[in-house]
């Protein structure tokens, strides 16, 4: 990651689970974002959803649209917490595997979606490619 991204700094690692924070500035905006990752135990790697990296906005927070009739932030997950973390691939299309580095799919996947969340702010439209997989399938 320090190679390709060397703003993402590593700031917390304990043998399986890997934590980097930093600055991504997609268009108009510099975004400090979180990207979480565990290597998954041999019993998780049956549901891709749990074994993908979780990625955070941390500021600045991310908004709603005014007057947005969904009333919800596109392609994102909310825990029970109501925590976010951005819907970034579609785990049951095999966007992404263990053997897909970081540094070349989730970051540049962020940025993509980074950007699409501006221009839904300023027209409504998300840009973005992908399929939104619905909350209940992410962990």
């Amino acid at each position: 990651m320090q190679e390709v991204w060397p703003e993402l700094r590593l700031c917390a690692h304990d043998g399986r689970a890997a934590l980097w924070r930093g600055p991504l500035r997609p268009l108009l905006q510099t975004y400090t974002v979180q990207i979480a990752y565990r290597t998954p135990l041999v019993a998780e790697l049956l549901d891709p959803c749990r074994f993908q990296p979780r990625v955070s906005i941390l500021t600045p927070p991310l908004r709603r649209r005014p007057g947005d009739p969904e009333g919800q932030l596109p392609h994102v997950y909310y825990d029970p917490d109501g925590n976010v973390t951005l819907c970034l691939l579609d785990p049951e299309a095999g966007d992404w595997s263990l053997a897909d580095m970081l540094a070349e799919t989730t970051v540049p996947w962020t940025i993509e979606w980074l950007a699409a969340y501006e221009g839904w702010r300023a027209t409504g439209k998300w840009t973005a490619s992908g399929r939104h997989v619905e909350a209940a399938h992410h962990v």
